[in-house]
């Protein structure tokens, strides 16, 4: 299996190609890119399905905005343009899977037949929360990578993680009766800024009367918003962001458990190893020995 490097491991921004097959590239993204406001727009030169590990990016597209971090999945069309912008210094670090027209096509047309009949933008909505067993298969199929796999075990890894991320987008039910667009975007804005919020201060995040005295409206207001706009609850989303900003760290190496999760928030180890077994099933130091990523 051969590794290319697309960029000097010096430049801003880095890409390598991991494992390529089933018409769908696995390319290691990281972004070391300080604060940035929005910049032009930028054609995506192809369809791409992005999990983020690490880091928060801001994408726009037309009118839509989504504040990126590690508990999403986005979905871009080749050609269609976007802009970016970089809120938080620290930049990112993403694994794309550059996937050509006709596995675009067939992975949509499991979930929405219709969108599968325009090759030239396959991905009709944009993202979505990413699931456990999404994440679960990102840090596997990064495991077998690292371990020079048998090519069987990648290529069905890599389809079920696919598939698993298109379906994290598509499996989000459309409201019977939505609001008015207008009320949809306000909605969406205040998520987005929340989300921002957050990740700002993960190692201690705003409350949630601080947070609607900020963003102007009522805490009660808010916690009903961000959990009808973002499909669960803001507690549960910081808790899912803080276990896998972990589960990011000690995959990279991290072996001081207890400044690990003092850093990110956490009262203690012992309420470190519960929550993130809660999350991931595993304790802390089982994950960093199974899925720990070598350089």
């Amino acid at each position: 299996m051969k590794v290319v490097a697309r960029e000097p491991p010096d430049a801003p921004c880095t890409r390598k190609v991991l494992f390529q097959s089933l018409g769908i590239a696995v390319v290691d993204f990281r972004c070391r890119a300080h604060v940035a406001a929005e910049g032009g727009e930028e054609p995506n030169p192809t369809h791409s399905i992005v999990l983020v590990r690490r880091g928060v990016f801001r994408r726009t597209q037309q009118r839509e905005t989504v504040v990126a971090d590690a508990n999403h999945v986005l979905l871009f069309n080749a050609g269609a343009p976007y802009r970016y912008a970089h809120p938080l210094p620290g930049g990112d670090a993403c694994t794309i899977l550059t996937v050509e027209t006709r596995r675009a096509l067939e992975l949509v047309g499991r979930h929405a037949p219709v969108d599968a009949e325009h090759p030239e933008r396959p991905f009709r909505r944009g993202h979505g929360l990413s699931s456990p067993r999404a994440v679960w298969l990102h840090w596997e199929l990064l495991d077998l990578v690292a371990r020079q796999a048998r090519r069987l075990a990648l290529e069905d890894a890599l389809a079920e993680l696919a598939n698993e991320a298109v379906a994290c987008a598509y499996g989000v039910p459309v409201p019977s009766r939505p609001a008015s667009p207008p009320a949809q975007r306000r909605r969406r804005d205040l998520v987005e800024a929340v989300k921002l919020m957050i990740s700002e201060r993960l190692e201690r995040p705003p409350s949630l009367t601080e947070l609607a005295d900020v963003l102007g409206c009522s805490p009660y207001h808010l916690s009903h918003t961000f959990h009808g706009t973002a499909g669960l609850s803001l507690r549960a989303y910081v808790g899912r962001l803080r276990a896998r900003v972990a589960a990011e760290r000690l995959a990279a190496g991290a072996t001081r458990l207890t400044a690990l999760a003092l850093d990110l928030g956490y009262a203690d180890h012992s309420h470190f190893t519960n929550s993130f077994r809660h999350e991931w099933g595993v304790s802390p130091s089982m994950f960093r020995s199974r899925y720990r990523i070598h350089p």
